[in-house]
């Protein structure tokens, strides 16, 4: 069975990154949530969304292959500007609200 489906969790680089941001980050911030609307309107998100914590996000990616899936992630804002940092893992979506 082929995977279609990836999960890539991102990580602020620092621990108070989201009490201290410089403006550079602010619009890489910005750039990242344009990013993965893109990524929505294209059929290609299936979700993402911080923890309230503010220690990591997860972007759910259907409708992929591995390699695609990595290029995505490379090319995230946040990622690219090196505020965090993104681990990919194959994923499933066994449920989901209609």
């Amino acid at each position: 069975m082929e995977v279609t489906e990836y999960l890539y969790q991102i990580k602020p680089v620092r621990s108070d990154f989201m009490e201290n941001q410089t403006q550079e980050e602010q619009e890489t911030l910005q750039s990242h949530f344009q990013y993965l609307q893109n990524l929505l309107e294209n059929g290609k998100l299936v979700l993402a969304g911080p923890c309230l914590d503010a220690s990591f996000g997860v972007v759910i990616l259907q409708n992929t292959h591995e390699k695609e899936a990595q290029e995505i992630m490379g090319n995230d804002p946040a990622v690219k500007g090196k505020i965090m940092t993104g681990q990919l893992y194959p994923f499933r979506v066994s449920l989901i609200k209609k």
